[in-house]
């Protein structure tokens, strides 16, 4: 039987040819898995620094105690620290990674109470310091990056890292810059923060109990999910809404395998009848939310079903009705994320080339016509007669070939971020009017800096997968960077109808920018 191949738009013209500074806060640390065994091994330190002598905190010690009873319900043997020294802290995370040595297990720390940043290292501070100056930091502090690293190289199948230490900091200098600094995740280690790098989270009062933060980890904890993008990305967006926008906790995931706090990585991947069990609870409800200028529609779309493509098309809107009060700290020469409806604007010209495996390659022009809140359309993307249709965030509604319902998620419906993954089914339907589902799955891979004729550029890679209903699959990579609604580089795999393997390659020559 014939396998053919249908090509999806990913911003690529598809032609007749083929078919289809300084503070800091961070919270949980370290983890990993077992190889073989079903049952990981899975061990914790928990530290909960609260009574600084000139700064002390409500809740960390009290986090950290509540933290420690949620991970051992999870099956981790657990260390705790409360109002810890750094010697105590440095021997804590010795002894944690010397009982890991060669066990391929599971670490996670939990870190809750003061952290700086300085150079974009992330330092934790201990009961014992007195930081004066910001030169004491490096001396009296915890370097928690180089702890990430040394994890990330320990042999571990997955370290988390969580950090809850974003409070506002005590620690003043005219070079103070409040909250994390940015990091991406090394491979197999994931990492979790109290709010966005460069931002202050909330110690909660003495009648919560615990930080807002810890609170909704907590929760999280008690019903894990899947895996652990649901756990992170649930909490992320029930701290965004009870702060209403002022504190949006932020991860990164380098994990190769999902990992579930309740099946550790042995949970199988969903199958096309589970896909189509879940799109069929998915895709009623956002048909009648789509429309809704209620933020709290999209937010309990998103509590849902965090990881789904449609929750993606979710959290675009969210991000025009309901958008964030804060500005995320920007990764070391990079500028900070625009609002997702700048990355199209009238007038965007560019003009591409697209290479395929075999033939000549194709020069060709696409020009955004209209952005607004009702869409983005664009033309000469793929082919001079042909108008591509997208959300204004970049999902897909139309390509030259099919529409899109709903519209498949090309580009993440909020910020990039190294880690981030998302999946899902959308129906498509063929200009010959045949409609068949298309499952597919992306992940933002790395950040990577990559050179075109257009010049060099940093961008992010993001990796997709595609599964037609009539059993059709290709793959693809897009270089990206978030300002912009159209891809630096594109390169995807697909078959031919007579069963071969082709790719082709699209490249930026020059882009400008229109209105």
């Amino acid at each position: 039987m014939k396998t053919y191949f249908h090509a999806v738009s990913l911003n690529f013209p598809l032609w007749r040819s083929s078919a289809r500074g300084w503070f800091l806060c961070l919270g949980l640390t370290a983890m990993a898995a077992s190889a073989q065994a079903p049952v990981d091994v899975r061990l914790a330190l928990v530290i909960g620094n609260a009574a600084y002598p000139a700064s002390p905190l409500l809740n960390p010690a009290k986090d950290a105690v509540a933290v420690g009873q949620a991970l051992r319900k999870l099956g981790f043997t657990v260390q705790e620290l409360q109002n810890a020294s750094k010697t105590q802290m440095e021997q804590a995370i010795a002894t944690l990674r010397d009982q890991l040595k060669g066990r391929n297990g599971v670490a996670m720390i939990y870190y809750a109470g003061h952290g700086v940043q300085v150079d974009y290292d992330n330092y934790l501070v201990p009961i014992d310091a007195r930081i004066v100056k910001e030169s004491d930091i490096a001396a009296q502090a915890l370097n928690i990056s180089a702890t990430i690293e040394s994890f990330a190289t320990s042999g571990n199948r997955l370290s988390m890292v969580v950090l809850d230490a974003c409070r506002d900091n005590p620690f003043k200098t005219r070079q103070a810059i409040a909250g994390l600094a940015p990091r991406d995740a090394p491979k197999s280690v994931f990492l979790a923060y109290a709010t966005e790098p460069g931002n202050v989270a909330e110690d909660g009062d003495a009648a919560a109990g615990n930080g807002l933060y810890t609170q909704f980890l907590l929760k999280e904890l008690s019903r894990p999910a899947v895996s652990v993008d649901d756990v992170f990305k649930r909490v992320r967006f029930a701290v965004r809404r009870a702060s209403d926008g002022q504190q949006v906790p932020s991860y990164s995931n380098g994990l190769d395998t999902p990992f579930g706090f309740d099946k550790g990585f042995a949970a199988a991947a969903p199958d096309a009848s589970a896909r189509a069990a879940q799109f069929a609870l998915e895709k009623p409800h956002w048909d009648r939310i789509r429309d809704s200028k209620n933020p709290d529609d999209f937010f309990d779309f998103i509590q849902a079903y965090p990881n789904s493509s449609i929750g993606e098309l979710a959290q675009a809107v969210l991000e025009r009705i309901s958008r964030r009060k804060l500005v995320a700290q920007a990764a070391a020469g990079e500028a900070p994320q625009d609002p997702t409806e700048a990355r199209f604007r009238k007038g965007d010209t560019y003009k591409l080339r697209t290479t395929p495996d075999r033939g000549t390659p194709i020069l060709h022009t696409a020009q955004v016509l209209d952005a607004n809140a009702d869409g983005v359309s664009v033309a000469g993307v793929f082919g001079p007669s042909v108008v591509a249709q997208y959300t204004l965030a970049g999902a897909v509604i139309k390509d030259q070939l099919s529409t899109y319902d709903p519209p498949y998620v090309l580009i993440p419906g909020g910020e990039y971020q190294v880690g981030k993954r998302w999946g899902g089914r959308s129906m498509r339907k063929y200009l010959t009017g045949d409609v068949q589902w298309m499952d597919y799955s992306a992940r933002v891979v790395a950040r990577e800096k990559i050179t075109v004729p257009a010049g060099t550029f940093d961008t992010y890679r993001i990796e997709y997968q595609f599964q037609m209903e009539k059993g059709a699959l290709f793959k693809s990579v897009m270089w990206a960077q978030p300002e912009w609604g159209l891809a630096v580089k594109l390169n995807y795999q697909y078959q031919d109808a007579a069963g071969n393997v082709r790719s082709s390659t699209r490249e930026m020559l020059e882009r400008q920018r229109g209105s």
